[in-house]
């Protein structure tokens, strides 16, 4: 069989299965490297995870959703609606799986190598999707003024002080605020937040669908193809590359990437090995009448929610609902966010929109990027939960590398597909 490594000017077609940010970022990096390259999405360019995100590009973010006091909670969380975090228990039954690699990956000695394995992609992503922003014309689409973390009381602000010290670690810029600071720069804020911190680094993707379809448009007019079908019935390991259907048709191509967000097991069921990928249900609350009321991004580091200003109003998005690919909207998710946003910004208008999104996370938070031990010809490129936006252009550098046989920027070992085994 071919050593996938061994790449010749003769293998270079590769296509890239999913059009949200981290495979459109996959696509420009592949192409940069001498690919061509077709991307495949049932959908428009941007139109999942990627349209309906918080729209910050959180450079601080390696604290998992993961960590040793969800162990002990855990139970609670299966019923609670006032949490940043619940678990529909209807779906709890067929979860029960991967939650226990989840609670395991909850260990203090797990969290931790989760904590450098996102820093280690975290240090690199500012670079990595600049390039590819410029490159694509989307510098007016970046707002450069800091995210803001708030907490409700002085308990809760000292107990995430592991937090705040596990980012500064991993080399996040955080300045401390008090409430005056906080009313200073927020003086739409209600005067509730006796903490604050602010992320100077961190900044606002103010239409992250926008921002996409112009990465896929910079593609086309450079050679790449995108084509709108649904791909399907991915084919076993096969010597002379990767082959699979879209809309009932054969495609064949020397190497493929899956970068199909949480849908990308059940793209390639049966042409791979099977990982234990599900979903964090994530809501946004949009209010198109009230960007105004806030400079920047604003979280909530009890709630696990952002409210950000951005293009079409102001978007209140996050928190985490276990619950599947196929359960209806929970109407109690939405309400909480919107109860508290109200409590925050008491001059908030009406909602204009509500969404439903699924963030493709694995048990442990981090994503998988490498080669499928079973198809080897097949690159992962999915599972990054929370931060698709941030670690979208890191992906694409690093894939573009593993398809072109060379050695990786930084070290991947932490992502391999092959560590659930």
């Amino acid at each position: 069989m071919t050593n996938p490594s061994e790449h010749s000017q003769e293998r270079r077609n590769i296509a890239v299965i999913g059009a949200g940010i981290v495979g459109v970022s996959c696509a420009l990096y592949l192409q940069q490297a001498g690919f061509n390259v077709t991307m495949f999405d049932r959908d428009e360019p941007g139109s999942g995870a990627t349209y309906g995100n918080a729209c910050t590009f959180a450079l601080y973010g390696s604290i998992p959703v993961n960590r040793p006091d969800l162990i002990w909670r855990f139970p609670s969380l299966m019923f609670g609606q006032e949490r940043p975090l619940s678990i529909a228990w209807r779906y709890m039954p067929k979860m029960i799986p991967w939650l226990m690699q989840f609670l395991k990956h909850c260990r203090q000695e797990h969290v931790d190598r989760t904590i450098n394995g996102l820093g280690s992609l975290l240090r690199d992503a500012e670079d990595a999707s600049m390039i590819l922003f410029r490159a694509s014309g989307g510098n007016d689409l970046i707002s450069r003024d800091g995210t803001i973390y708030i907490y409700p009381t002085s308990e809760s602000f000292d107990a995430d002080a592991i937090n705040r010290q596990r980012r500064l670690a991993q080399g996040a810029q955080i300045e401390e605020l008090t409430a005056t600071d906080l009313q200073d720069l927020e003086p739409n804020l209600a005067p509730i937040f006796p903490h604050a911190v602010l992320y100077p680094n961190g900044f606002t993707i103010l239409d992250p669908k926008q921002i996409t379809s112009r990465m896929v448009d910079h593609l086309c007019h450079t050679g790449g193809r995108f084509i709108k079908g649904e791909v399907s019935a991915v084919e076993a390991q096969s010597a002379d590359g990767v082959a699979f259907k879209v809309n009932g048709s054969r495609h064949h191509y020397d190497q493929a990437v899956l970068a199909g967000g949480a849908w990308s097991m059940q793209i390639a069921k049966g042409g791979c090995e099977e990982l234990p990928l599900d979903t964090e249900r994530g809501y946004h609350v949009q209010f198109s009448e009230s960007a105004e009321l806030l400079n920047r991004p604003v979280g909530f580091a009890d709630a696990g929610f952002y409210m950000t200003p951005m293009y079409q109003g102001l978007r209140a998005a996050g928190t985490v609902e276990l619950g599947g690919l196929n359960a209806a909207p929970n109407p109690e998710r939405l309400s909480y966010i919107e109860r508290r946003v109200r409590q925050a910004l008491p001059g908030a208008g009406p909602v204009s929109d509500t969404w439903l999104g699924f963030r493709p996370t694995l048990p442990d938070s981090l994503p998988v990027i490498g080669r499928s031990r079973h198809n080897p010809n097949l690159i992962f490129a999915f599972g990054h939960h929370h931060l698709g936006l941030t670690l979208g252009g890191i992906t694409g550098k690093l894939v573009s590398e593993i398809a072109a046989g060379a050695i990786p920027s930084l070290d991947v070992t932490p992502f391999r597909p092959d560590r659930f085994s």
